[in-house]
């Protein structure tokens, strides 16, 4: 590990900062590309909808939804009822009939997911199978089979610039997948995957307007011709935000300032092989939220309640003409992928890869010390990393499958958040009082280190006729990182078929989480951090009731050691990793096919978590996470006219941290509506509307961390009925 000191490239940052001129240079670029591969002479307007390769969910079968076509389970395509995995898919056409808008959208349906909203900063906390803690870091987020985590740690992830108008599917898969993935695949694993041009066919435009005044925009446009393929998308999405006026009467910290993403991919076919050009963006300028105490003393203000003491904390309504925090995430990617067919048997692909993560310059913070002091914060980061993927797969015969792949990356990763200078002499008015410090803070040089990784990977599956159909499915991984050293990752699975509506899989899978540059430097001084761990044991059993119902139930057992505790991470204790949990549960799903026109599912999760802490010594029920929870809706297609999609979400009463003061927080039912016309004016024209919470009720999400009131929020408020109006034009 080298430890450097070195200027911010900030010409390099500037430009990542610079929406406009991102947005623009990339699709005028594209754009440019598109017209000449399709050619002047029929038009865009003659390149006709609808997707070719996207079949709409009304022509399905139930054995067709559990045949889908899957990547992420083993790196090679293979039937979710093939796939070595607890597993499911959200397809283009659930998205669009349930007015899923971005990642959590679709999650808050997912079984066996909890959702934490903060309503800024993170801005959801995604925790899968009850693994509460390492806010948004034990589950990797990857889109066309690229990592998307920030590199530093950071608890970002997905948000309102990670638009989902531009996505063919979502495959998630429940429990560890470091045996093909390496680190951070450890509670579970969601591929985004996008539409090609092939499957995009035109031009797609949407305009929406929403509660807070929001306001939506995306764009799509793709094609295939000849041995060249082109797509690109991008999107942009702003709101007020709700109005949390028990935290402060002008509240305006849940805001989303022109969170923007931009995709492109141009691939090229010759022969055996396809080369593909591809970069893709997202920044999300937004406040932050709920996550920490509003001031209310500095500010003379009543209490927000909640138990809140409201001494420290941050500022909540704007400060000196500008808003009291921003929280501005950022990510880039570019790579090179090649894909070769060698023979039918052995198929090759090679992929460099260029990453950047961060938190923009333009971030600060106002908060309160004592409750006669306020410091404006700026704080930021910047991480890149250089990697080369090479995998195999080779199928000897119908009974012997082979895939192996080797990786190396290169990060360069900043020490924690930038340093910045601290100025406690000067004090600045604000609203007339002399109680202002910090204002004129700058940047020191930054800090970094440079990582070096290493992961290789190999996968068996032996295909027998025992008990009809068995595949057993072999694997391991193994990683090098100069920073916490070596690891080994093994998996096992079995996948039987004793009869063609019923599957039935048994897993044991391990994963390790090494720690984040972050938490590394929130640590006290010299402390030594491991890396989390995890073995998990799964049985699945799918089973095709008959051409209406199908059934999946899931059991699963997760044993965590060495988990890292974040609030003792600043502490003198040299046991950072003093958690383990052990965590059972079971779910259970159904899809529902009652007709051509009638579709429905319901799905449940009952799960329980135990922890300890060595150094608290206690043994607890696991806070945060659900016992029970459950999912439920139908969607009615109305030929030629709309489609009506219901949707009730329901989560049972959660436990809060010890520490809190409020107490367990109660449950609640919330349902949500969707009206989607059927495309008009010749086909070119759609609307929608989606009504979230629709009876309006009032509930809270638990606080997390030690949600003491004093330093974090006891519990994190949740707005009430929201409405987006959204309008589709289609070329």
């Amino acid at each position: 590990m080298i430890a450097k000191t070195l200027p911010r490239d900030r010409y390099l940052i500037r430009y990542f900062k610079s929406v406009t001129y991102g947005m623009k240079a990339g699709i005028t670029l594209l754009a440019f590309l598109f017209f000449m591969i399709t050619g002047p002479s029929p038009g865009i307007a003659q390149v006709q909808q609808p997707d070719t390769t996207v079949k709409d969910l009304t022509e399905l079968s139930l054995d067709d939804l559990i045949n889908v076509k899957v990547i992420t389970a083993s790196g090679t395509e293979q039937t979710i009822a093939e796939a070595p995995a607890t597993m499911t898919v959200i397809t283009a056409q659930q998205i669009e009939e349930r007015g899923y808008e971005q990642l959590e959208d679709a999650l808050r349906d997912v079984l066996g997911i909890d959702l934490i909203h903060i309503n800024g900063y993170a801005p959801t906390l995604i925790y899968f199978r009850g693994m509460y803690g390492a806010e948004n870091l034990r589950a990797l987020l990857m889109i066309d089979d690229i990592v998307e985590n920030n590199i530093i740690g950071s608890n970002d992830m997905a948000g309102p610039a990670y638009n989902l108008h531009n996505v063919l599917r979502i495959e998630i898969i429940w429990g560890p997948a470091s045996s093909l993935y390496g680190a951070d695949a450890f509670g579970g694993v969601i591929n985004i995957i996008t539409k090609k041009g092939s499957e995009i066919n035109g031009i797609k435009y949407q305009k929406g307007f929403g509660s807070f005044n929001s306001s939506l925009e995306t764009v799509m446009m793709g094609t295939k011709k000849s041995n060249f393929e082109i797509a690109v998308s991008g999107s942009m999405y702003s709101t007020d935000g709700p109005r949390f006026t028990n935290i402060d009467p002008n509240y305006d910290g849940s805001y989303v300032d022109k969170a923007w993403s931009f995709n492109g991919s141009i691939a090229y076919e010759a022969g055996k092989s396809k080369t593909t050009l591809a970069a893709r963006a997202y920044e999300t300028p937004m406040g932050w939220g709920t996550i920490l105490p509003n001031t209310t003393v500095y500010f003379g203000l009543p209490s927000q309640g909640n138990y809140n003491l409201g001494v420290v904390g941050i500022a909540a309504h704007d400060l000196r003409g500008e808003k009291p925090g921003l929280e501005d995430p950022f990510s880039r990617v570019y790579y090179l992928q090649e894909d070769y067919a060698a023979s039918e048997k052995l198929k090759l692909m090679g992929r460099v890869t260029y990453r950047e993560t961060g938190i923009g310059e333009n971030s600060y913070v106002y908060v309160g010390i004592t409750p006669t002091t306020m410091y404006y914060v700026p704080y930021s980061s910047y991480s890149n990393r250089s990697q080369a993927d090479l995998t195999a797969d080779y199928t000897l015969s119908r009974h012997h499958r082979f895939s192996a792949g080797v990786q190396y990356y290169q990060d360069n990763v900043s020490d924690g958040t930038d340093g910045v200078t601290i100025d406690s002499k000067t004090v600045y008015l604000l609203d007339g009082r002399d109680t202002l410090y910090n204002l004129n803070s700058t940047f020191l040089p930054r800090k970094y280190n440079i990582r070096d990784h290493f992961g290789s990977y190999l996968q068996y599956v032996l295909s027998t006729n025992l008990l009809r159909k068995t595949d057993f499915t072999f694997g391991g991984r193994y990683d090098y990182d100069s920073y916490y050293g070596s690891e080994l990752t093994p998996r096992f699975a079995i996948v039987n078929q004793p009869a063609d509506k019923l599957t039935i899989k048994l897993m044991y899978g391990s994963a390790f989480r090494p720690p984040t540059s972050t938490e590394i430097y929130e640590a006290y001084p010299g402390s030594v951090l491991k890396a989390e761990k995890i073995k998990t044991y799964e049985a699945n059993f799918i089973y095709t009731l008959s051409k209406t119902y199908l059934v999946q139930v899931n059991g699963f057992r997760n044993e965590l050691t060495d988990a890292i505790a974040i609030s003792n991470l600043p502490t003198t204790n040299p046991n950072k990793n003093p958690t383990s949990e052990t965590i059972n549960g079971i779910e259970a799903k159904m899809d529902m096919l009652f007709s051509k026109h009638f579709t429905g599912f319901v799905n449940f999760t009952y799960q329980e978590g135990r922890g300890s802490n060595t150094i608290l010594g206690i043994v607890a029920n696991i806070a945060d996470i659900a016992k029970v929870k459950g999912n439920a809706g139908i969607a009615v297609h109305v030929k030629d006219l709309f489609t009506v999609s219901v949707i009730g979400n329901w989560i049972g009463e959660r436990l809060s941290p010890r520490t809190d003061p409020y107490g367990d927080v109660d449950g609640y039912f919330l349902t949500n509506l969707v009206i989607t016309t059927t495309k008009l004016a010749d086909k070119h024209l759609s609307a929608s509307i989606d009504i979230r919470n629709l009876f309006n009720v009032v509930y809270v999400d638990p606080g997390f961390r030690d949600a003491d009131g004093k330093t974090t929020s006891t519990v994190l408020e949740q707005p009430g009925r929201t409405t987006l109006l959204k309008f589709t034009v289609t070329f």
